[in-house]
């Protein structure tokens, strides 16, 4: 089991105030195991506390299923949705360290355009190829 530490907070007119009292909802993707046990897609809310924090225990992801979270109710103009990556862990993981994925793919998001990361020796592999 892995633990998330959830820290949120607002503007104000004196700097960032501490977002209190507001749910989180967690939701895995999809069902999944849990040794020899079938979780279902069901889902728990935490509340913040004074402090704009909270922390949840989950079982870690395993490429099969992530964790959706929703920071907000549906009123609310800032609420927004991330869906994560747990990895395994003894130590307390912030969530917003934590790889946000595509719900449907789970593959990561946001990691930038894959050819730029093209150098040489891929095209020097790949005229191998169309050589051969």
């Amino acid at each position: 089991m892995t633990q998330i530490k959830f820290d949120f907070g607002h503007p104000s007119a004196d700097g960032i105030a501490d977002l209190a009292g507001e749910k989180i909802h967690v939701v895995p993707t999809e069902r999944f195991r849990n040794g020899s046990r079938i979780v279902v897609r069901d889902s728990f809310e935490v509340r913040l506390d004074e402090h704009g924090t909270a922390t949840v225990t989950v079982p870690p992801t395993d490429g099969t299923f992530a964790y959706e979270v929703t920071v907000g109710e549906s009123e609310d103009t800032w609420r927004f949705v991330r869906c994560v990556q747990v990895p395994d862990s003894t130590s307390v993981l912030n969530f917003s360290d934590l790889v946000e994925v595509d719900s449907t793919t789970l593959t990561p998001v946001g990691t930038g355009n894959p050819l730029a990361d093209i150098d040489q020796s891929d095209v020097d592999w790949a005229i191998q190829f169309i050589n051969s």
